[in-house]
């Protein structure tokens, strides 16, 4: 094997092994912010700033390696999308909704990412 090839492979590998590495931390992180929204207090601080559209109380909530990125409106439900980054340099990115049942059937004014749902940028 040249050279090339042979860093080449080292290279890959250690690739690889930062992204096992980061898949492992986020499976910690995930399981810390959940296990938090146990408690009946937080949870209800959650769905307030998801109705809400609160940025900053979403952040405060979740874990330092996540954060609210949009807000949007489903079919009788407001929504928050969530991106987590996690792993040497953010090798790892996991993004998924929460959502809770709306109170009311207007569109909150001053937040969203467009719509029912949308796109969410890279850390």
């Amino acid at each position: 094997m040249s050279e090339k090839m042979r860093v080449s492979s080292f290279r890959h590998h250690d690739r690889i092994e930062f992204d096992v590495a980061g898949v492992q931390d986020a499976g910690r992180q995930l399981s810390r912010t959940f296990r938090r929204l146990r408690n009946r207090r937080n949870a209800r601080r959650l769905v307030e700033a998801i109705r809400h559209c609160n940025h900053h109380e979403v952040n405060r909530l979740l874990s330092r390696d996540c954060r609210a990125v949009c807000f949007f409106k489903k079919p009788g439900f407001d929504c928050v999308k969530i991106a987590c980054g996690f792993g040497r340099r953010n090798s790892v990115i996991v993004s998924f909704d929460i959502c809770v049942r709306s109170l009311h059937d207007r569109c909150h004014r001053g937040c969203g990412c467009g719509g029912y749902g949308g796109g969410f940028g890279v850390f």
